[in-house]
């Protein structure tokens, strides 16, 4: 970013804790002056059934995924809306708009960061600030391989996933990243990344029936390759 000619400085937080964005808020303040755009990127992931998804697993995914945006929302609009402009992209998923087995808590949170992004929106209309529901499809990031597995094999999911990582499928982190910023200056409510993304996303709301006979089967030939 030097390269380019922008300043820049870094602050290390767990957006889980309330106090520790408390902090941040001060010394984003301090340092900038405030924030104009909010990406609310950070994530984890459960590859687990819900029946073998522990409760520390739940309340470590929530306080990432969906209290960590709730933190940093909660310190940074006032500002936005005192300055009278900004912009909050909370990075969903397509798992925040249709449900996968194995990664129930995982959607769970990313179904969560959706409805939060579309009632703040409502509430910041007329006032310049723009709130965007982000939700890639496969990206090729290494979250898959950090995820937490129970039930299943690694090694399958990582072979399975990786696969399709490298399929026509995925997108590329500097892809989704033009597009977040086109999202801001859009104002675009809601973005789904990938082809298959938006197909699954309009079926959905088209024929929710039919997904979720797709959905059965593909649970059914998961099962048989992953455990």
């Amino acid at each position: 970013m030097k390269a380019l000619g922008a300043e820049c400085s870094t602050f290390v937080t767990d957006v889980s804790s309330a106090e520790e964005v408390r902090s941040l808020s001060g010394a984003v303040e301090s340092c900038c002056g405030g924030v104009d755009v909010l990406l609310n990127v950070a994530g984890v992931v459960v590859a687990a059934d819900i029946a073998d998804t522990t409760l520390e697993d739940w309340r470590r995914i929530t306080g990432i995924n969906l209290m960590g945006a709730v933190h940093t929302i909660h310190y940074f609009l006032p500002g936005m809306l005192l300055r009278g402009e900004g912009h909050i992209v909370n990075v969903a998923s397509t798992g925040g708009l249709v449900s996968f087995a194995m990664i129930g808590a995982y959607c769970t949170t990313k179904f969560g960061l959706v409805g939060l992004s579309e009632a703040l929106r409502q509430e910041t209309a007329g006032r310049n600030v723009g709130v965007t529901a982000f939700c890639p499809g496969l990206t090729r990031t290494p979250i898959v391989g950090r995820a937490t597995v129970r039930g299943y094999s690694p090694e399958s999911i990582g072979k399975v996933m990786g696969a399709r990582m490298k399929g026509p499928g995925s997108i590329s982190p500097g892809r989704t990243a033009e597009l977040m910023v086109d999202a801001v200056r859009r104002n675009r409510p809601l973005v789904v990344t990938t082809t298959p993304g938006k197909l699954l996303a309009l079926l959905n709301r088209l024929f929710p029936s039919l997904v979720r006979f797709l959905m059965l089967k593909g649970r059914r030939l998961q099962v048989r390759i992953m455990s």
